[in-house]
């Protein structure tokens, strides 16, 4: 049986057609590697520890106050103890009506113990340490 062509060969311009296979773009090699999390932290919370490690700023991770956030009292990411601030990374969940009230609570449990509240939020990780050095100025010594 002849194979029979849609268009004649003859005809100028024709092209047959020809299925090629598409290689696969490989992302892998532009996006950021991917970061194991220290212990107690999650991704974004690691990235920031590694940022004050390199800005050489001293904190305490994971630090409670008024015991905790289980007995009431509020658990910050991160204690910047030489500028008496307090940095918490938000993610998803502190949009929302629930969290934005947690967080107006907690905040408050910082202020009493002389902290200032900062978050940082997803957007701040693409620039993170000259955003850190914005918001600690200079040290309090």
């Amino acid at each position: 049986m002849a194979r029979r062509f849609s268009t004649s060969p003859a005809k100028i311009g024709y092209t047959p057609r020809i299925n090629v296979r598409a290689n696969k773009i490989k992302l892998a090699s532009f996006a950021e590697k991917p970061i194991i999390p220290l212990a107690g932290m999650n991704q974004p919370e690691t990235k920031i520890a590694y940022a004050l490690n390199d800005l050489k700023i001293r904190y305490r991770p994971q630090s409670s106050f008024f015991g905790g956030s289980t007995l009431g009292g509020a658990r910050a990411d991160f204690d910047l103890f030489d500028y008496n601030i307090v940095l918490n990374y938000d993610g998803p969940f502190h949009g929302t009506t629930e969290g934005r009230a947690r967080d107006a609570i907690v905040n408050q449990t910082y202020v009493a113990n002389g902290k200032r509240p900062i978050s940082l939020y997803e957007r701040d990780l693409k620039r993170l340490k000259p955003r850190i050095m914005e918001i600690i100025g200079t040290p309090l010594q």
